[in-house]
């Protein structure tokens, strides 16, 4: 009797060894077959996947596909007219990495996350690529049977990006999280997403009317209603969207920049020239410099900027302690028209969604 524990004991080990090695196997093969998947549908919904060799490792621990020389781009996804905002126009967008590490998690099954190796810069058109560095990036998918994801978590630390004609831009830590349900339907929610920035430290060279960073920058909401088809075009998907009662609700856009600061909610849709519209609250604090620098930079006029001023001290609190105004209006947003309390100040660029 001895002799059989002992002996049950000695090979238990064993037993626990193979099995871990077949279950890793498994779950190595699952990650390999599940991204050339992906690849095969990115590639009919007409983005451009290209990638080198893949090779797997990271036994006992985590299956982890490496993914050699990646490159992802737009290809005919945006449409042989490609998408026009205002006076910028986007043909093409590409982003590539030496490589790509897929590690999974066995004690997870289904949960993914990828982590680019190397240089992995942005193209935009033909024009250079846009260098993105960080300390740290990952992003962790939780994917459901047949490999549709239905969360995406992504974490940056020290993220630097040098945008063309702009400068170079640091974000201390970058954070991203979406719950994704592409089935939904009218007034359901498709993605509930949640930004977070923060600090983010701009081009230094530049002349900032309030401050050269901006401490605070988060975004919540929700986007409701049905997506469309992976095969319709933008426009197609846009007019299916607005056509079964799609909206954005913003739960919360804070912005904290110099003495200035704002807190809005808001809820958008799209009208019938697939324009932005909507209406919502804000609490402005230190409006009267958020403006200034406003004008002074070029994104509203001065008579825009003065209007704005002269209603808002109406409606404001006054500041103590050497604290700024504040003052909490309705904003609405209509025929491209932001307004402030009916006060005309912003108008936005026309959205032209590309067409197949």
């Amino acid at each position: 009797m001895r002799r059989r524990i002992l002996i049950a004991l000695i090979a238990l080990p064993a037993i626990l060894l193979i099995g871990d090695f077949f279950y890793w196997r498994l779950e190595a093969a699952r990650l390999h077959v599940g991204f050339e998947i992906w690849g095969t549908a990115a590639r009919s919904a007409g983005w451009d996947v290209r990638y080198g060799a893949l090779s797997v490792s990271g036994w006992p621990d985590s299956p982890t596909l490496r993914v050699a020389n990646l490159t992802v781009g737009s290809g005919h996804a945006l449409g042989p007219s490609g998408l026009s905002i205002g006076n910028l126009h986007l043909s093409s967008v590409s982003w590539g990495a030496d490589a790509l590490m897929l590690r999974a998690n066995m004690l997870h099954p289904g949960s993914i996350e990828a982590i680019p190796i190397g240089p992995h810069p942005l193209r935009l058109n033909d024009r250079p690529p846009i260098p993105i560095e960080s300390d740290a990036l990952s992003l962790r998918l939780e994917l459901r049977p047949r490999h549709s994801p239905h969360s995406i978590d992504l974490d940056a630390v020290n993220l630097r990006v040098i945008i063309p004609d702009f400068g170079p831009v640091a974000i201390g830590h970058l954070s991203l999280t979406a719950d994704l349900t592409p089935s939904a339907g009218r007034d359901q929610p498709a993605i509930t997403f949640s930004l977070a920035a923060d600090p983010v430290a701009l081009p230094a060279d530049r002349h900032w009317q309030l401050s050269d960073t901006i401490s605070v920058a988060e975004l919540d909401g929700v986007l409701n209603g049905p997506l469309g088809a992976a095969s319709q075009s933008l426009a197609e998907r846009a007019t299916s969207w607005r056509d079964g009662g799609g909206s954005l609700e913003l739960h919360q856009l804070s912005l904290a920049w110099g003495d200035a600061r704002l807190d809005a909610t808001a809820t958008l849709a799209l009208d019938e020239d697939l324009q932005p519209m909507g209406a919502g609250t804000g609490k402005i604090v230190g409006y009267d410099p958020a403006l200034d620098a406003l004008a002074v930079n070029g994104v509203i006029t001065r008579s825009a900027a003065k209007a704005a001023k002269a209603v808002l001290a109406l409606l404001a609190t006054p500041g103590y302690d050497d604290q700024p105004a504040e003052v909490e209006v309705p904003m609405t947003l209509e025929f491209r028209t932001l307004s402030v309390r009916q006060v005309p100040l912003l108008r936005l660029p026309e959205l032209d969604w590309p067409e197949k």
